[in-house]
């Protein structure tokens, strides 16, 4: 109701293969498959994790920030209220873990924490998200968010480039318009997007601009996309049934 992007992530819900009774296979459907994908895809990445960081768990808004980070287009472009930061990628988020494009900090009232990124030459782009996880906001309260963090990158030009931002007002075209960039005042995340980035340094400016019950720990998160496939199967030692169709 105030205006948060809503659904986080969106996950296959029609036609899905799933299990059933007695050891079977049926069809399912809507949240019920979608909702179990999502779990399994987060369970993936807590044991990924684990087993980079001598079992140590790590921090769900470090996962969440991966997951929201990395996922795959659709819908309109950017975020959107029909399916939220996109589909799940549980293989990009894996990467940013691998690949250590995180970091994480705590911010007070009024203070800005910058950070550095470098973009090698040929990326396609960038996305870059700053996540925090909320404290407890009041049921009774217009707008659910408490601290306000804003971000802001400075590229190499020395030019502001703001995060993606969707309207909120109440009627169906302005629900369905594209995101923009601007200034997020309803979420606890905001993600800028660099199309064709010039290689080089770019700074990422973490503002508290409203931090009353703070300090606020926050995940920052990148990803480089490039043009190029990645084939994930067959990948080498994969036996085949004969007779079967494999895709």
């Amino acid at each position: 109701s105030d205006g948060r992007i809503k659904p986080d992530i969106s996950a296959n819900g029609k036609d899905q293969m799933s299990t059933d009774e007695a050891n079977g296979y049926q069809v399912g459907g809507g949240t019920s498959a979608a909702s179990p994908g999502v779990a399994g895809c987060y369970t993936q990445l807590y044991q990924a994790y684990k087993s980079m960081n001598g079992g140590t768990n790590p921090d769900g808004a470090l996962i969440k920030a991966c997951i929201l980070n990395s996922a795959n287009e659709i819908g309109n472009p950017g975020p959107d209220y029909k399916f939220g930061w996109g589909q799940i990628n549980v293989k990009r988020a894996y990467s940013t873990l691998a690949d250590g494009h995180y970091l994480s900090s705590t911010l007070s009232q009024g203070n800005t924490n910058t950070h550095t990124i470098s973009v090698p030459a040929g990326t396609a782009q960038v996305k870059v998200m700053v996540y925090w996880n909320d404290v407890e906001g009041n049921p009774a309260a217009s707008k659910a968010l408490v601290n306000n963090i804003d971000l802001t990158i400075t590229d190499p030009a020395s030019s502001t480039l703001l995060p993606l931002v969707l309207d909120p007002t109440p009627n169906a075209t302005t629900l369905n318009a594209n995101a923009v960039p601007g200034v997020d005042t309803l979420n606890n995340m905001e993600q800028v997007t660099i199309d064709a980035p010039a290689a080089g340094t770019y700074t990422v400016n973490v503002i508290g601009t409203e931090v009353p019950q703070g300090p606020q720990s926050y995940y920052v998160v990148w990803e480089f996309i490039n043009d190029e496939i990645a084939v994930t199967y067959p990948n080498g030692g994969e036996g085949f049934v004969p007779n079967e169709q494999e895709t």
